[in-house]
């Protein structure tokens, strides 16, 4: 029976050693091994923290990242020449800004991606 133990582990600790240097070195915090003997949570878990549900400390950030943010759109038509420019529309697909250029009312529309392209310019 000693001998089945000891055997197990040694096997586990292959595996492990294999599973670990599978994976790229690029991957930093992706990846996390863990080893537990007794208790309620005994056995070999193994954690991919690069999914959805997992702990990843640019989660929470990179949805707000690929959207057009309305300062964002606001920055970009003053630098397309529109003076006092202002959101008058946002939603999840464009956002549309209003404001004067060469003395007429023009609408710019963005859309709501990421570094804000340009769809359309209304004079």
């Amino acid at each position: 029976m000693n001998t089945f133990i000891r055997n197990t582990l040694a096997a586990l600790v292959v595996a492990a050693a294999g599973v670990t240097a599978s994976a790229p070195a690029a991957n930093a915090g992706g990846f996390g091994f863990e080893f537990s003997f007794g208790g309620p949570g005994g056995g070999v878990v193994i954690h991919d923290y690069g999914r959805r549900g997992g702990w990843n400390r640019f989660e929470g950030h990179r949805r707000h990242r690929d959207v057009c943010r309305p300062h964002r759109a606001i920055k970009k038509a003053r630098h397309m020449g529109v003076r006092r420019p202002d959101v008058v529309r946002l939603n999840n697909r464009r956002v549309v800004v209003q404001g004067v250029r060469h003395h007429r009312s023009v609408r710019v529309v963005f859309a709501n991606q990421r570094h804000c392209p340009v769809i359309r310019i209304r004079r």
